[in-house]
């Protein structure tokens, strides 16, 4: 089921404000699936944005998806593969932030907090880098 079937299961107009973001009700269901996926274990893909040829849209809307812990996303149309890639391929220098975090803790292991740059990083913030090296880089569709 996609992000338009559930709001036509259920009789809604739409689950979107004019932005792309969902209303309320959908808000709950989005939320939901990024946590089902968690706690299942299973890559949180976005859905699609449905407004194809806005692509400034598009782009906005994945890097809300991104920030809020999405890994992917969607595309209705091949010309959103581009912007989509963009968005959910990390920076070099983000990749290089990572890779520091994980040789700090790696270079102490067992610490629980340690300090990077005169900022404090602990677990989650490993645990962020591991992931954000990991993250594969662009897939484009033919």
């Amino acid at each position: 089921m996609g992000a338009e079937d559930l709001p036509a299961a259920v009789g809604a107009l739409t689950a979107r404000h004019a932005d792309g973001s969902y209303t309320p009700p959908y808000e709950i269901a989005y939320a939901l699936t990024l946590f089902a996926a968690s706690a299942a274990e299973v890559t949180p893909i976005e859905t699609v944005y449905p407004a194809i040829r806005d692509l400034d849209g598009l782009a906005a809307y994945a890097g809300r998806a991104l920030r809020d812990g999405f890994l992917g996303m969607m595309a209705v149309h091949p010309g959103q593969v581009p912007v989509i890639n963009a968005v959910f391929t990390p920076p070099p220098e983000e990749i290089a932030g990572a890779q520091a975090v994980g040789d700090a803790f790696a270079a102490n292991p067992g610490g629980g907090v340690l300090t990077l740059d005169g900022r404090m990083i602990d677990q989650p913030h490993e645990e962020g880098a591991g992931a954000a090296c990991s993250v594969p880089s662009g897939i484009m569709l033919d």
